[in-house]
């Protein structure tokens, strides 16, 4: 799914262009939310010669909750957090952990524009602006601009499909094991048109 906004290649072409004059040792993260992630049985494929049904239609609901996460353009890695709910609050507690995760170094945060970021909402600007964490927004509607879209979607493939979490604390491990295997592969990078050299930075 690319945006229709016809500002959109003017608008990668700012983030192309402002990537490159950064500082040297700058971090450039791509921020989404995922969720609400229910926690139940998902079906999959099961392959039988009978024909029943194997998973109840509506399953019981165990928990909801929705995962932060910024994927680091140069080296391709993903850091993650949990959080019950996706607000203001729950948005500005993820910039503070990025701050922490990078104390030092020059952060760019490239994002859309939901209701909790910054391009809508004063409390996360300020909060952003006294972190000294600089934000780009990306272009409307263009979901597929965003790394952590093949992220999420990877992750519904290996973690969500065919499981049957015992709780919400159950899938959150399942999720950070992933993650965790996935950091660690060669191939982590997301390749975005006219981003992937980047990657070589």
């Amino acid at each position: 799914m690319f945006s229709e906004d016809p500002r959109r290649a003017a608008i990668l072409a700012r983030i192309s262009f402002v990537i490159r004059h950064l500082p040297r040792g700058s971090v450039v993260l791509f921020m989404d939310e995922k969720g609400p992630i229910t926690v139940k049985r998902y079906g999959g494929y099961r392959w039988t010669r009978e024909k029943r049904v194997v998973l109840r239609t509506y399953p019981p609901t165990r928990g909801k909750y929705y995962l932060f996460a910024a994927y680091e353009l140069f080296h391709g890695r993903v850091r993650w957090k949990f959080h019950e709910r996706s607000r203001s609050v729950e948005f500005i507690k993820f910039m503070q952990q990025v701050r922490r995760w990078y104390p030092h170094q020059y952060i760019l945060v490239i994002l859309d524009a939901d209701t909790p970021h910054p391009q809508h909402c004063v409390a996360s600007r300020q909060e952003m602006r006294r972190l000294k964490i600089h934000w780009l927004s990306l272009p409307k509607g263009s979901p597929d601009d965003n790394p952590l879209e093949t992220v999420f979607g990877v992750l519904q493939d290996e973690v969500l499909v065919g499981s049957a979490p015992r709780d919400v604390a159950d899938q959150q491990r399942q999720m950070s094991r992933a993650l965790q295997r996935r950091n660690r592969r060669k191939d982590r990078f997301v390749r975005l048109k006219g981003l992937d050299n980047f990657h070589k930075k």
